[in-house]
């Protein structure tokens, strides 16, 4: 009796294995798949780990590839693989293409409108760990089929070569064929400590400013000069001066309820210091122009379920946010 249901056990296990290679094999783009996990994890062993099959197993699969293209798209050493020219070329263009062509398939059987997949956002620093992480753990779980990936840096992303899907970011876009989705307006608010105030005192005009000392994001920010609009509509432009540069958000904040000057920075991010009292804002009758954020994302034939589930998500997620404007 239990050598039967050893024996049915073996096969219920083969019967897997068969259903899912044959899965495998009805799914015309499974190669690429499998080619650009090798070139993103390194080698070929690494893929192999990843899929937990033996790396003879990727190594035919990439040999067959290789000869259906009728070209060498890897370069195999003992614990590395490298791109040769055509393989460089392959993946950087299968990156843009098989995602879309997977999307025409999706819409065709019905499939379109389950997130699912790998889903790459990028975001600021500290923009994306106070919030678009958060964001993406809680879009995650609304769709259990969905792996998420998330990516924070103060610079702007090539969106299409660095494989990202969305981008949360603040300002102009630079790269206008790529397309956008308005999710909010980033007001500016000139804060201090109140203890800084109450030894340096309270500036009563925009001129006043500057005489006093000042907390940059960046030598940028810190060159150029403060432009401050009074109820009238006309800008006045302060010259600031001032010893600390920080380009952290939140580290600008500890520094301002320290007392180190006075800084012009995004609401949300004072908001909380703002309500607490440990900040109060400067020449509140002024103001700054607010900033664009947005959700930008690559252009496609068809987008993907995952990309314009996660944009409407976030545009509900961001007007959650206290110091913003819509």
């Amino acid at each position: 009796m239990l050598r039967n249901i050893g024996s049915r056990h073996c096969f219920d296990i083969k019967l897997l294995r068969f259903t899912q290679h044959q899965a495998r094999l009805m799914d015309p783009y499974e190669d690429i798949r499998l080619f650009q996990r090798v070139v993103e994890l390194g080698s070929i062993r690494a893929a192999a780990r990843e899929a937990d099959v033996e790396p003879s197993s990727i190594s035919r699969r990439m040999n067959r590839l290789e000869a259906r293209l009728g070209s060498k798209l890897l370069e195999r050493a003992q614990n590395r693989t490298r791109l040769s020219d055509a393989g460089a070329q392959y993946y950087e263009h299968m990156r843009v293409l098989l995602p879309q062509l997977e999307a025409v398939e999706a819409r065709i059987a019905g499939e379109a409108e389950t997130p699912k997949g790998l889903l790459k956002v990028n975001a600021a620093i500290d923009f994306g760990q106070r919030h678009v992480a958060g964001w993406l753990l809680e879009f995650q779980e609304r769709h259990p089929a969905l792996d998420v990936e998330l990516s924070l840096s103060s610079r702007h992303v090539d969106l299409v070569a660095e494989g990202v899907d969305v981008a949360i970011r603040v300002g102009r876009l630079r790269d206008s064929s790529l397309k956008a989705r308005r999710l909010a307006a980033v007001p500016r608010v000139l804060v201090a400590a109140p203890g800084y105030l109450e030894k340096h005192g309270v500036p009563g005009a925009p001129g006043d400013l500057e005489a006093h000392r000042h907390i940059f994001y960046s030598a940028a920010n810190r060159q150029g000069a403060l432009e401050l609009i009074d109820t009238q509509g006309r800008t006045h432009k302060i010259k600031r001066t001032g010893r600390v540069t920080i380009n952290a958000v939140y580290s600008l904040v500890e520094a301002v309820k320290r007392g180190c000057g006075i800084h012009a920075g995004p609401r949300w991010a004072f908001q909380e210091a703002i309500d607490e009292g440990a900040v109060v804002e400067v020449l509140p009758e002024y103001s700054q122009c607010a900033m664009t954020m947005s959700a930008i994302w690559a252009p496609a034939v068809l987008v993907p379920a995952r990309i314009r589930a996660f944009v409407d998500f976030a545009a509900v997620e961001v007007r959650k946010i206290a110091g913003m404007e819509y």
